[in-house]
């Protein structure tokens, strides 16, 4: 009885020091959903948000999204169809 008492409490120790140097299952970054594209004129950029230095998150399987890269590095997206999050890193 003894021998499984302390298994346990090392079991128990070393989960939490594993989840606590994972952040413990909480995040730290934010997220926010991913704006529809504009007008098709446009082909949606004038609605885009700048993603550059962000990932984006498909929420469901299947979520199309349209990326603009830009020659100074910056980046805009939006969501054509499904849906995504952009989190901060």
């Amino acid at each position: 009885m003894k021998n499984t008492n302390i298994k346990q409490i090392a079991f128990t120790v070393l989960m939490g020091l594993f989840l606590n140097a994972c952040g413990g299952g909480s995040s730290s970054t934010t997220s926010f959903p991913v704006a529809e594209c504009g007008s098709a004129a446009d082909k949606g950029k004038s609605l885009a948000s700048d993603v550059t230095g962000k990932t984006i998150v498909k929420v469901h399987e299947g979520a199309e999204v349209r990326i603009w890269h830009s020659s100074d590095g910056t980046k805009l997206a939006c969501m054509i169809s499904g849906e995504a999050n952009i989190v901060n890193n």
